[in-house]
């Protein structure tokens, strides 16, 4: 049997006990898809089933996407007409946009380009469709808020449409379009939102808590290193505009810019000296020396370690820096690649993170 995957969707609905008008069904010759969060009606599965075996004896040039299809019904009557199809050596290039097109009220013109988002050409096709069940659609107006500085992260965000302003009090740090995401960056570092994100115009997303989250990487480790690396780079971009801010004294609020933030800040430009970082349980000192780490001391731990205990400190307490470093600390090699140094204490934070916990 030659692979067959098509996408039907509700345009009449009587009383039916199960699905509603514009709900999405996925008929494949392995299994019908019932819309998201709804059970598989035996009624309607024997007959599509049925319908599978009259569709694939037809060329696709043949079938008829302006035909009503209907079950036969029982307390309650539906009628579906077929909105995408493919089979064999189409099915590798092309499922992606039918898998998407299962998602209970995702407009029609928002899922045709989700398979060129980066995020989901990071996951293997054959997954694809158990973790989109995982995801939400939401939209949102102008001037709502998606995030809030100071609260708890609960749920990263994909942009299917419009547009966002990542501001910090009067300070824009980065306006987000279409394929940006959301909210990443306090479900990885396990920290507060450090900025708040809010709606430039009508916007639509993608919405996935963050205990699903954790879920979806924890079966598919090439997304989980995608969002860190996605995580580092957003912190190279927006943290330029905090640096320049306190760059005068080098002093200021773990509140206002926490201590992984300033770790990227201190990278990117290059900085040589020393962190001092006061948290509630003592002090910490990290040293740069042109923007990579050569030492940090923390809690009885050194380097690497100290690294690791310093990013999992809640962002509450204060930081300093001073320029310049001891002539032995100016000839000590790097503890490691900056970028792999961060990454390998973000995982770990995450692994030692009790299951079931919000962050």
């Amino acid at each position: 049997m030659s692979p067959f995957i098509a996408t039907f969707q509700i345009v009449e609905d009587k009383n039916c006990p199960l699905y509603v008008l514009e709900d999405n069904l996925q008929l494949s010759d392995k299994a019908l898809v019932p819309p998201l969060g709804k059970p598989v009606c035996l009624i309607l599965a024997r007959e599509m089933t049925e319908l599978l075996f009259s569709l694939m004896g037809q060329s696709s040039d043949s079938r008829d996407y302006d035909k009503l299809f209907s079950c036969s019904g029982c307390s309650g009557l539906i009628k579906f007409k077929m909105t995408r199809s493919l089979e064999g050596g189409q099915e590798e290039d092309s499922a992606m946009p039918l898998i998407l097109g299962t998602a209970p009220d995702l407009p029609p013109d928002l899922v045709d380009d989700l398979e060129n988002m980066d995020i989901f050409q990071k996951v293997d096709k054959k997954n694809l469709s158990s973790i989109f069940s995982y995801f939400s659609y939401k939209k949102f107006v102008p001037g709502e808020e998606l995030l809030r500085k100071g609260e708890e992260g609960q749920n990263v965000n994909i942009i299917l449409s419009g547009k966002v302003a990542v501001v910090d009090g009067d300070l824009t740090l980065a306006n987000l379009g279409r394929g940006e995401i959301i909210g990443e960056m306090s479900q990885l570092s396990s920290q507060v939102v450090c900025a708040t994100v809010k709606a430039l115009e009508v916007t639509e997303v993608l919405s996935i808590s963050g205990d699903d989250l954790k879920t979806v990487m924890s079966e598919n480790p090439s997304l989980y290193t995608y969002l860190l690396q996605l995580l580092t780079g957003r912190l190279s971009r927006t943290n330029a505009a905090r640096l320049q801010e306190v760059a005068a004294a080098m002093t200021g609020s773990l509140r206002e810019m926490s201590q992984l933030e300033l770790f990227q800040a201190l990278n990117m430009n290059g900085k040589t000296g020393v962190l001092t970082l006061e948290f509630p349980e003592g002090k910490a000192n990290v040293s740069f020396r042109e923007g990579e780490l050569v030492n940090a001391r923390y809690a009885g731990k050194e380097k690497e370690e100290a690294i690791h205990r310093i990013i999992a400190e809640k962002n509450i307490g204060r930081f300093q820096f001073s320029a310049g470093l001891s002539g032995e600390e100016m000839q000590a090699e790097e503890l490691g690649d900056f970028m792999k140094l961060l990454m390998n204490a973000l995982r770990k934070i995450d692994e030692d993170s009790p299951a079931g916990e919000v962050n």
